[in-house]
């Protein structure tokens, strides 16, 4: 007889939840949140109210319908009138809302981090710590890491989907995982006389390349600038190293004072590569650095469109620096 009374009920669970939409108030729409990890019967909990019919008797007939399908975290949208059908649908079909993270080529390690720290959504277990913290925890979570000694321009600059319940050091480790595979794998590519002695190195020169030009065209032409200088002994005199140890309050136009004031990062008064990148450089970037022109130029200035003049002579980039920063006529 029991039986009998579960079946008639259960039947006619399957025939409201079919066709009776959850509660929700009209017009308005909700967000249900499912973190990664929840099972099932945790998911019909969330998306429907104790007095909405026996719970066990959805969780029954979700599992009915679903089959070998399971639920996908994410971030659901409640509207008036839609119903659990519907709604497992959407779960089983990874139909939420898409959230994504950016690592954008050129930042700074810590325009990244203040970037991530806004995230909705994630478990953020870094955010109040240092760099040399996050590289700790990075270096024990990534085998492969090398020992570089540091973490700045070392994520992959890409789009990091990610779901509820997911933490911010996941997303960290995904992106310095990419970088570093993508770093061995380009350093690997050096030709037998490549000046440069690591590819911690390569990174550097790269995160400068990157700041220097977006312009496709100029990169390898860039990075063939600095590698020139470097043969020769010469200053690499680029201004985005300066910028990156001035602080934000003092960001602006370059001062004389601004370059000739010594520091590790100011390639104006040292010779050589900074202590550490500068930015994140993106594979392009990277390429260019290790693929440089064999052309041998040893200056360049920004002729504003976005390009940049590539002079062999300091007389001829003298009259470059007067044509498009100057404005004055050759």
């Amino acid at each position: 007889m029991v039986s009998i009374i579960l079946g008639l009920s259960y039947a006619e669970f399957r025939f409201s939840a079919a066709y009776g939409p959850l509660p929700a108030e009209a017009g308005k729409a909700a967000e249900l949140v499912i973190e990664r990890g929840l099972g099932l019967k945790q998911v019909i909990e969330r998306a429907t109210p104790r007095a909405f019919s026996p719970r066990v008797l959805h969780w029954l007939w979700a599992k009915q319908r679903l089959g070998a399908a399971s639920v996908k975290a994410g971030v659901y949208t409640l509207e008036a009138g839609l119903k659990l059908p519907d709604l497992l649908n959407r779960m089983a079909n990874d139909q939420g809302k898409r959230l994504e993270w950016q690592v954008l080529e050129g930042q700074s390690l810590d325009q990244v981090r203040r970037a991530l720290a806004k995230m909705p959504y994630l478990r953020h277990e870094s955010t109040s710590w240092s760099s040399e913290q996050l590289q700790q925890v990075l270096d024990k979570r990534i085998k492969s890491a090398p020992a570089l000694g540091f973490l700045e321009g070392l994520l992959f600059p890409d789009t990091y989907r990610y779901v509820p319940g997911m933490s911010d050091l996941d997303l960290l480790s995904v992106a310095c995982q990419r970088q570093i595979e993508r770093l061995q794998s380009i350093w690997a590519q050096r030709p037998q006389d490549y000046p440069l002695q690591s590819a911690s190195e390569l990174l550097i020169l790269a995160s400068i390349v990157e700041k220097e030009t977006a312009h496709p065209d100029d990169r390898s032409r860039v990075a063939a600038v600095f590698l020139n200088r470097l043969r020769l002994g010469m200053r690499l005199q680029s201004d985005p190293t300066v910028i990156y140890n001035m602080p934000a309050t003092a960001l602006g136009k370059l001062s004389r004072k601004a370059l000739q004031t010594d520091h590790p990062y100011n390639t104006y008064t040292r010779l050589g590569l900074p202590p550490t990148p500068i930015a994140m450089p993106g594979e392009a970037s990277l390429l260019a650095s290790i693929r440089p022109s064999a052309e041998q130029s040893l200056y360049f200035v920004a002729r504003g469109d976005g390009s940049s003049e590539f002079s062999l002579t300091l007389a001829q980039h003298n009259d470059a620096v007067d044509r498009f920063i100057r404005k004055r006529a050759p």
